[in-house]
Formats: C-alpha cells, sequence, structure tokens
C-alpha cells in the first residue's frame, strides 16, 4: 500500500531530556485518543534517521491518524553529539513543522548525569568511575546542558511553543503533568482516563545474578526486547519477582562527585531557569 505523505509531519515533541522521566510521560500521553506516539518511541527521524525520508517516518505512526503526532525522541536535545551542525535538528523540524510545540523536561542536572552514568554501566560499558567517565565521554555533560540544548531551539521557534516540566513535578504528580502536556497540545485533558502503572525505567543495578543474564545478549537492545517479549506474555507479579531477584538499587555517588558536578552546571542552571521560570535543580 502507498501512503501519501503529503504535508506529514508531527508537530508535537517530547525532545528531553534523556533519563527525566520521559518515557513514563510518553506512555501517558499515547492513552488520549486524539494522540499517537510513533513505534519505537524515539524514531530520531530529524537527527539520526533523516536519510531514511519521509516514508519511513510515516511508517512509524497507525495507519490512521490522529489530531497530534507526538515525536519523543530524546536525541534532539543531544547537539552535537550525533556529529550533526549544532541547530541542524530544529532547522529539519521547522522546515517540515514550522508551527512545532515541544516539551522538555528538566531533571536537576547532576542527577540526570548520574543516571546516565549509571545506564551506561548497567550495559556493561567499562567507564571508570564518575569523574573519569564524565571527564572522557562529553555526551554525559552535555545532554543535561539545558540551556544550551534549548538555545538552538530558540533560534528559530518563539518561547511560547515551548512547555517546560519541572522533573520534581513529573515525579509527584504525573497525571496532573500530562494533563498540562495534553491542553498545551491544544486537547481536551479530560477526553482519556490516564494510567501510569508501575513506573518505567527506574533506576537500578544488575546484581550479579542480572549480569549473567545481561551478558547472554549481544547487546542492550536485543535484551530489552526479550524482555519485553516475556513481559507481554506472563503476569506482572513475575515480573517483580524477577527483577528483585537480578537488580539492586545504584550505588551512591561520593559528595565530592555531586560538588563536582554542581560546580560544572551552576552557570548552565541559572541561565535555563531565567527562561524556564523555575528553579529544577538543587
Amino acid at each position: 500500500m502507498v501512503v501519501d505523505t503529503t504535508g506529514f509531519s508531527p508537530r508535537l515533541f517530547l525532545i528531553g531530556a534523556q533519563k527525566a522521566g520521559t518515557t513514563s510521560l510518553a506512555y501517558l500521553l499515547d492513552q488520549h485518543p486524539d494522540i499517537a506516539v510513533s513505534n519505537p518511541k524515539e524514531p530520531g527521524f530529524f537527527a539520526a534517521h533523516y536519510e531514511r525520508g519521509l516514508d519511513w517516518y510515516r511508517s512509524c505512526y497507525p495507519e490512521r491518524l490522529p489530531r497530534v503526532l507526538l515525536d519523543a525522541s530524546t536525541g534532539y536535545t543531544m547537539a552535537p553529539v550525533h556529529g550533526q551542525a549544532d541547530d541542524l535538528v530544529p532547522r529539519r523540524i521547522k522546515q517540515h513543522a514550522p508551527d512545532a510545540r515541544f516539551i522538555y523536561v528538566l531533571r536537576d542536572p547532576v542527577d540526570r548525569t548520574i543516571s546516565a552514568y549509571w545506564h551506561d554501566r548497567r550495559a556493561g560499558r567499562a567507564l571508570g568511575s564518575l569523574q573519569q567517565a564524565v571527564s572522557t565521554e562529553p555526551f554525559y555533560a552535555d545532554v543535561s546542558r539545558y540551556h544550551q540544548q534549548i538555545a538552538l531551539y530558540l533560534a528559530h521557534f518563539p518561547r511560547d511553543r515551548f512547555l517546560f516540566i519541572d522533573f520534581a513535578e513529573l515525579t509527584a504528580d504525573p497525571l496532573g503533568v500530562a494533563r498540562r502536556c495534553i491542553a498545551f497540545a491544544g486537547l481536551n485533558p479530560d477526553a482519556a482516563a490516564l494510567d501510569l502503572g508501575e513506573p518505567k525505567n527506574a533506576a537500578f543495578q544488575f546484581n550479579g545474578l542480572g549480569r549473567l543474564f545481561f551478558n547472554l545478549f549481544p547487546d542492550e537492545r536485543l535484551a530489552s526486547r526479550f524482555v519485553g517479549a516475556v513481559k507481554g506474555m506472563t503476569p506482572a507479579v513475575l515480573h517483580r519477582a524477577a527483577k528483585s531477584m537480578m537488580t539492586k538499587e545504584p550505588d551512591r555517588i561520593a559528595e565530592a562527585d555531586r560538588a563536582w558536578l554542581t560546580g560544572m552546571f551552576a552557570g548552565e542552571n541559572q541561565a535555563m531557569e531565567s527562561i524556564a521560570g523555575f528553579r529544577f535543580y538543587r
């Protein structure tokens, strides 16, 4: 079947930040009858997959399109991680969707950086200490420099196209935040009964048994697909039991490391606070 992609483009983007609850928020927004989240949740079309063309991008959404299409690619606020010119993603979005709106969740950048570090440690990457990892891989700090990232968008879109969400508020009242995002998209927040269910992507580390299991797979994505398939065929009580057997709480980060990161982000935080209108950091 040939699908007409003339004029096709999502108009609502959940652009970040990574490790700031975007999976849970996208899950809630997808429950609204007039919103469709892409499959996969993060198609990354305007960053890593632009050369695939609109036909591929269109295939990430259902055949029957609702009023609002949501692209929840946190990679859109990872410039210049993907090697593009800094403002390439917002320029591409403006070309296809000049009336686009953006949702950006602001998590304390120290906590976000630590969470990203543990995510990669969990995947088996040999990173060394936190300070070694952040010093060696600019990615960890760059994604937490919210003002640096959002300034690239503000050069192409007015401030009123952005809804900034405090991660602490999202954690405390996910349903209320989701309704605010729905209203921001121009839809009726009361048109859906929202249910978060179990927390999505909660922080954890593998214990010895979990690491043994994870090492059976060649990469993290394949392991996640296998786990997702098993979860779809088994009761939730078994999911929780298996996770408790194979995981543990992340180790505490030394206060010296926290202080080091806090100093690193101080200027960025103040600049971003002036745009967002609220304090999102400790």
